[in-house]
């Protein structure tokens, strides 16, 4: 028995466990909203996580990323605690005077404009929770994300039902908002029981400043090679086509998931074999591709076949005429498989610049070709344009492989 509790609540286990909460939890949150708000406010309700997704990457490159590193060789730990924290609070506080700024400047978007202050609420809810979350991963406290993550699932839940009845975007916002405020509290009385007068902040802030600026360069670039597409099909073919293609990308985000969990799980066995023999590395790595590759091409064929079945079922019968972004996305997926083998292959010789350079082409590739893709093939378009970015960036890494006499599928 005691065995078996050791088993249970070792670390590794309870990440996983918190993973599947959070995941879980985003997830099922996302298929309901998309049931419950019409398409335009769910079109909007994905525009204000695009947003959020691009915070989230500079928040992370100039204070988590940096953390992660510093934080075993820092002495005086409670200053390191509290300045990272009034960093945040300075960062969230110019990126909401932004916000209100856009929405003052930008008056005749009604439907934003009139939901500022809810997603001001919104944005800063869901950075200060992600943040604490990190925060608290970075020190192996899991089990005080567990606490975070089961206390913002319970408040959604009661927060949407106690409006079941009612729910539009703003009370919405409101509540996932108010329920990310909540559940970091946990970190609020962490920064409180710790704090010690920050006097080192100038030298934690020219660590993370010499860290982060590389870092928030890759961050930037990395969100508009993934996002770019995303964000301009709403302006270019409307706010529903956006809600439309985020909803489809929500639903596969599962395969993500899994994707970073098979890449996290071989990549060490990979490297480990690579290390003692080339030729073996790269014989595990195409046999564990080849098998990948059976398993994606029956479950993205089968995606593929009952596209406006799937898309009905998760978002209901408004989004049947989008049944075929399903398809074209599951093409995506496809490619998006295809790099992952070259990417662990990247990760082992430790070539990590050359990512930055895939990505920066891939963006160029977006910025030249969007008015071209979006205005005369609409959400084909958008999703050709995220292909050809896989295509761009698997093309240059295979190209640098060579280049580093790594013959991959030689």
């Amino acid at each position: 028995m005691n065995h078996i509790k050791k088993i249970v609540f070792s670390q590794s286990v309870l990440v996983l466990f918190d993973q599947a909460i959070f995941s879980g939890t985003n997830f099922i949150l996302t298929l309901f909203l998309a049931q419950k708000l019409d398409v335009k406010n769910f079109g909007v309700f994905s525009t204000i996580l695009l947003v959020i997704y691009l915070i989230m990457s500079i928040i992370n490159a100039l204070l988590i990323q940096p953390f992660q590193v510093s934080i075993s060789k820092i002495i005086k730990k409670k200053e390191y605690y509290v300045s990272l924290f009034l960093g945040l609070v300075a960062l969230l506080l110019f990126f909401m005077f932004i916000v209100k700024l856009l929405a003052i400047s930008f008056s005749i978007e009604a439907i934003f404009s009139s939901h500022s202050n809810a997603i001001i609420c919104f944005i800063s809810g869901y950075i200060f929770q992600d943040f604490f979350r990190k925060f608290f991963l970075s020190l192996a406290s899991i089990l005080l994300v567990l606490v975070i993550d089961f206390l913002f699932l319970l408040l959604i839940i009661i927060g949407f039902y106690s409006f079941n009845n009612h729910i539009d975007l703003t009370i919405t916002l409101y509540i996932i908002g108010l329920a990310n405020f909540v559940s970091a509290i946990p970190g609020l009385v962490f920064i409180f029981k710790n704090y010690e007068h920050p006097i080192s902040w100038k030298a934690f802030l020219n660590d993370h400043i010499f860290q982060g600026k590389w870092l928030f360069s890759v961050a930037v670039l990395q969100w508009s090679s993934s996002n770019f597409f995303v964000l301009i099909s709403g302006i270019y073919l409307g706010i529903e086509a956006l809600g439309a293609l985020r909803l489809v990308q929500s639903f596969f985000g599962i395969i993500n998931i899994i994707l970073q969990s098979v890449e996290n799980y071989f990549l060490p066995k990979v490297a480990f074999l690579y290390n003692e023999n080339i030729a073996k590395a790269k014989k595990y790595l195409l046999t564990i591709t080849t098998y990948g590759a059976i398993l994606f091409g029956v479950l993205l064929s089968i995606l593929f076949l009952f596209s406006t079945e799937i898309i009905v079922l998760t978002g209901g019968t408004k989004y049947q005429e989008y049944g075929y972004v399903v398809k074209i996305v599951a093409v995506l997926y496809f490619f998006i498989f295809l790099s992952y083998p070259i990417r662990i292959a990247v990760r082992i010789l430790v070539l990590n610049k050359i990512f930055f350079v895939g990505y920066l082409l891939s963006f160029v590739f977006s910025i030249l070709t969007f008015h071209f893709l979006l205005n005369y093939s609409g959400l084909y378009g958008a999703v050709s344009g995220l292909i050809c970015n896989q295509i761009i960036m698997i093309l240059y890494w295979q190209n640098r492989l060579t280049k580093n006499n790594f013959y991959l599928w030689k």
